[in-house]
């Protein structure tokens, strides 16, 4: 749980560090799972530090990561935050290189927390997480969202020039600084990066969504969730989408009431339709747009 300092600062600048929220052997259980999982999921490609590498980390080779979720040290600050949330997903990444800024919705209607783990010391000469505190924030999120070389670099297919120390650099950002156990918990709204780091930066996050109010915000979860509902992870295939629930996970094989609760909301949303209540998503320039119905 966040104290009132903390919280106030992520509701302020959209992000807060939590330090020594894993103990050392939690991360032993994760780094033995984070390298099972990153083996499995790419047995076909196995990691030669040319690209980077994602997979899903929700299901039967991963069970303590999986149960973060549920955990109250991310669930209930998770609900801090926004008060109901549902939860969505965790990842593994193997990052290689730069990571050009961006933030992650897919319609910035729809979103919520991120909870980066990262298993290596980071700091800000090695590739530590960058954020742009406050872009979370409208009118300015709308602003630096047409402000090159922000969000949308890989849109205009800038992939070197994305990826260039100064690019990166030139755009002011904080760097959150970590050791093994820390938590950056930051809204996905916000805008990040890394540079100057090596390859294989190895870190694992949680995400939680905002539980959907304004007729918006449900117009884009449920286009978020027909596809989290209907699409699979596929160990096989690690470009499917990301954060989509494996059927092990939505199974919920342990009866968990909490992630119960999270599935039944997911398949809420997922049976409306979008337009039902005035507004839908529609892409424009790459971009999905919140548009009246």
């Amino acid at each position: 749980m966040l104290t009132e300092e903390q919280l106030a600062h992520f509701k302020t600048f959209g992000f807060v560090v939590m330090r020594s929220v894993l103990t050392e052997d939690e991360l032993k259980t994760i780094r033995s799972e984070f390298d099972h999982r990153a083996a499995e999921a790419f047995s076909f490609e196995p990691f030669d530090g040319s690209k980077r590498h994602t997979f899903n980390m929700m299901g039967h080779g991963t069970p303590f990561f999986a149960s973060l979720m549920e955990d109250p040290r991310f669930a209930e600050t998770a609900e801090q935050m926004y008060g109901d949330v549902l939860g969505r997903g965790s990842d593994g990444n193997r990052y290689v290189r730069n990571t050009f800024w961006h933030n992650d919705p897919v319609c910035p209607e729809a979103y919520g927390v991120k909870f980066a783990i990262y298993l290596q010391r980071m700091r800000a000469d090695n590739g530590s997480l960058r954020l742009i505190p406050g872009s979370h924030k409208g009118p300015w999120f709308d602003q630096l969202d047409e402000r090159p070389p922000l969000r949308y670099a890989w849109v205009r297919k800038d992939y070197a020039r994305a990826e260039a120390d100064d690019v990166v650099e030139s755009i002011p950002g904080y760097a959150c600084e970590t050791d093994p156990g820390d938590v950056v918990a930051f809204n996905d709204r916000l805008y990040h990066a890394s540079v100057g780091g090596p390859n294989d930066r190895q870190q694992c996050d949680i995400t939680y969504l905002k539980y959907p109010r304004t007729p918006q915000e449900v117009a884009a979860t449920i286009s978020l969730a027909k596809g989290y509902m209907t699409e699979r992870d596929n160990s096989a295939d690690p470009w499917n989408p990301r954060r989509t629930a494996p059927d092990e996970w939505l199974a919920n094989p342990d009866g968990n009431p909490l992630r119960q609760r999270w599935i039944d909301g997911w398949k809420r949303f997922s049976e409306m339709n979008e337009g039902e209540n005035g507004f839908k998503t529609v892409a424009i320039d790459g971009k999905l747009k919140m548009v009246p119905a």
